[in-house]
């Protein structure tokens, strides 16, 4: 008798091996629980804590620090604490890595006290065109207060990476508000643009207007994992489609948008409307993170 009970407990253990079932549970990992991780919860996650984020706290944001809030880069209510910059009224820049740009510092810019940012990427009328056309128009757009740094949307077509680039930059060089950074992209500048704002530094714009759009995008995180809700707009410039995507792809992500959205006013029925451009500018100030 003590032979077949030997045998049958051989039986069973090699039948379980077999199957796929190393644990005491219906997965295929050996950790006891039942679903697929490998960690010792329900969760889903890779973590050994009980909430679905892939952290070891249990607060279910997506940091280590346990305090159930999200670490917001660049922090909020603070600012850049950059020097060194200089006056600039428009004159073509170059960042340590062969990005090239335009600069525009307000004559009301001191060095210590924190400034609004606007990172440009222009259409096809290019970098220097969008300069001047920024210089005429940020004082009568409520903008006069604010930095420029303009990129040309065709020569660096859909790369957001050199926003990132000049971002840095003028961040390093200037005392820039972390909480008033601004994205404006424009026509051949909206892929560049939605690369830069929806992906490469989300975090850091405040509030982001698509311009005179040709493509569409969305969100790469929600503002319950950005830890604030930007704001967002787009202005089709006839290109329904692509802005009634961006906005709804901002809708989705918990973007503030204000209405009318996508833009509709005077301008958004035609490319490179100059209506549109400037509703676009008028929408910007005020807002932050």
């Amino acid at each position: 008798m003590r032979r077949t009970w030997i045998f049958a407990l051989v039986l069973l253990v090699a039948w379980g091996c077999d199957s796929g079932r190393l644990g005491a549970d219906d997965d295929a990992d050996a950790d006891g629980d039942a679903d697929a991780d490998g960690d010792s919860d329900g969760d889903g996650d890779s973590d050994t804590d009980a909430d679905s984020d892939a952290d070891a706290d249990a607060d279910g944001d997506g940091d280590g620090d346990g305090d159930g809030d999200a670490e917001i880069d660049p922090p909020l209510g603070g600012s850049s604490g950059g020097a060194g910059g200089g006056a600039a009224n428009g004159e073509a820049r170059q960042t340590g890595d062969l990005v090239e740009y335009r600069l525009i510092v307000p004559g009301s810019y001191r060095e210590g006290s924190p400034n609004g940012l606007m990172i440009v990427f222009s259409g096809t009328e290019g970098g220097a065109t969008m300069t001047s056309n920024l210089q005429s128009l940020a004082g009568m757009t409520g903008n006069g207060d604010l930095i420029f740094a303009v990129l040309d949307g065709a020569d660096y077509f859909g790369d957001g990476s050199v926003g990132a680039s000049v971002l840095d930059e003028v961040r390093a060089q200037y005392d820039v508000d972390n909480d008033r950074t601004y994205l404006l992209s424009e026509s051949a500048g909206t892929r560049g643009g939605l690369q830069l704002g929806f992906h490469l530094r989300q975090s850091y714009f405040a509030a982001f207007w698509a311009n005179d759009v040709n493509a569409s995008d969305a969100p790469e995180a929600n503002a319950a994992l950005l830890g604030f809700a930007p704001w967002g707009n787009a202005g089709p410039g006839g290109d329904w489609p692509d802005a009634e995507a961006i906005v709804g792809a901002m809708r989705d992500a918990g973007y503030q948008i204000e209405e009318p959205a996508p833009y509709d006013g005077a301008g958004s029925g035609s490319h490179g409307d100059p209506n549109q451009f400037i509703a676009a500018l008028e929408w910007f100030p005020g807002k932050s993170r």
